[in-house]
């Protein structure tokens, strides 16, 4: 994974992330691993990039699914209902993803109209008509990205100052 610092964010993000395995998608999405495994897995309410196919098999998770799922558990974690009744809201919203620039995202928020229709939109820019409810992505970008700078500047770190320092006498 490539870092960039961003100016005028004064933030590191991903150009281009590597898809992830299971354990760091965990930890990047903040779901349980119960969560994660059954929308994931057992009720297929959500599809990684690429999905584990077989025994032995890992599904991989790029970072359009880590915001999608991390959007996913914030509206089911503060609004409830059932979660199958997201899966198609949110389904789209990974596709609207699809193709996008990661700065390109900050100051934007999920729209969502209905469970099963989404739109990105700017933040400052956001006129309602009627009821909807609106997740804005900074929360969940600026979460990728602190965990790709902690990436980023771990590899950078040459191994001597990563060990404790010794006197020499």
């Amino acid at each position: 994974m490539r870092g960039h610092i961003d100016a005028y964010k004064g933030a590191s993000y991903p150009f281009d992330m590597e898809p992830i395995q299971f354990s760091d998608a965990l930890r990047l999405t903040q779901l349980s691993e119960s969560q994660l495994r059954e929308w994931c897995g057992k009720r297929s309410l959500f599809q990684p990039t690429v999905a584990a196919r077989g025994p032995g098999r890992v599904a991989l998770y790029s970072w359009q699914d880590v915001i999608s799922l991390r959007v996913f558990g914030e509206v089911f974690r503060v609004f409830g209902g059932r979660a199958s009744g997201w899966a198609t809201g949110i389904a789209h919203l990974r596709q609207k993803l699809d193709g996008q620039f990661f700065p390109n995202l900050w100051g934007q928020a999920a729209l969502f109209a209905s469970q099963r229709s989404v739109e990105l939109v700017s933040v400052r820019s956001i006129t309602l008509h009627s009821a909807a409810l609106v997740i804005p992505l900074d929360p969940h970008l600026a979460y990728l990205a602190d965990d790709a700078a902690e990436n980023e500047l771990e590899k950078q770190m040459p191994l001597p100052l990563l060990a404790p320092m010794r006197t020499v006498r």
